[in-house]
């Protein structure tokens, strides 16, 4: 047995623990909105393991979410259909970093900017095209570079930014950089500081969340997306965030929140799936929900997203 074989055996034995070391999202892929509360029942019956929820919450500025799923005792008390968290193919681990890195950049953004913040993008003219990433990379600290010494002669902290490179759009080649940064600089500010294209900075509105989710959406496409209209930069990082001064999304885990029973019945009953939610967390307000199951196993994922009614400002 390898060091890490017998690291891992010793971790898995200790009291109370709870294995979820496995890609959950990967394993619960098929939805509910269209089944029958009697298939619902016979998934329950047909269930005989021995099984808990994990209750993982990610809080990211005003955005709360809520992951339900089922965790083990032992690694090999896996049922069929669990889907581990192996490097088993290329393939299969550049799908998975994809997926943690769009994650990744959405929560960052809600945890950090809001209303009134900047969402821009800096295009090239042809004499200033950038000849790969080595030269994108230039360009791109040249320019925060510049953003961060006129803040420091105004008195101004560095900038909090968010940036994703980005060739090609609808069968061009061409690069381009999308940028979401504080306004404590002028749109008029940052725009001068771009000598290479044209720069267009809009203004994130209140709507708050629902500006930045669908700003998030745009900027992290899936692959599978981002075929259609563009292909994201061969090799490196496409995105990057700036050093020191980002919070980062706070992620707590209660094995206790809910009970097998109570999933079962979230899982069921999912019209009232928004209002335990809000019983549970007082504090939130739901927006939405996806209940997933497995086909091999029948057990269930449940992933919600809510809103902090702390951190709601008053529309104007």
């Amino acid at each position: 047995m390898s060091e890490m074989n017998q690291v891992t055996t010793k971790v898995i034995k200790r009291k109370n623990y709870l294995f979820d070391d496995y890609d959950y999202e990967a394993t619960y892929l098929n939805h509910l909105e269209n089944l029958s509360e009697s298939f619902v029942d016979s998934v329950f019956t047909t269930t005989r393991y021995r099984v808990s929820y994990m209750t993982k919450t990610i809080q990211a500025g005003n955005q709360f979410e809520v992951e339900i799923y089922p965790v083990f005792k032992y690694s090999r008390d896996l049922p069929e259909g669990i889907v581990l968290n192996k490097k088993e193919t290329r393939k299969t681990q550049k799908n998975l970093n994809d997926k943690n890195s769009r994650k990744k950049v959405t929560r960052l953004v809600h945890a950090n900017f809001s209303e009134g913040d900047y969402w821009a993008t800096f295009t090239f003219r042809d004499e200033y095209l950038p000849n790969g990433l080595k030269d994108m990379k230039v360009i791109r600290e040249k320019f925060f570079r510049k953003i961060n010494r006129l803040r420091k002669r105004k008195g101004l902290e560095n900038a909090k930014y968010i940036y994703v490179e980005e060739e090609g759009t609808y069968g061009t080649e061409r690069f381009h950089l999308h940028v979401i940064m504080d306004h404590e600089l002028t749109k008029e500010e940052v725009e001068s500081k771009w000598e290479h294209g044209r720069v267009n900075i809009r203004t994130i509105n209140y709507y708050g969340d629902e500006s930045l989710r669908g700003l998030c959406t745009y900027i992290t496409k899936d692959p599978e997306t981002y075929k259609k209209t563009a292909f994201r930069v061969k090799g490196g990082r496409t995105w990057g965030r700036s050093k020191g001064n980002l919070k980062d999304p706070i992620e707590r885990k209660n094995k206790t929140k809910f009970t097998k029973k109570k999933v079962q019945e979230m899982a069921k009953h999912r019209d009232g799936i928004g209002e335990l939610l809000e019983k549970a967390y007082p504090n939130r307000q739901f927006k939405e929900v996806e209940v997933r199951y497995n086909d091999y196993n029948g057990l269930f994922y449940i992933y919600a997203i809510m809103h902090d009614k702390r951190n709601i400002k008053s529309r104007r």
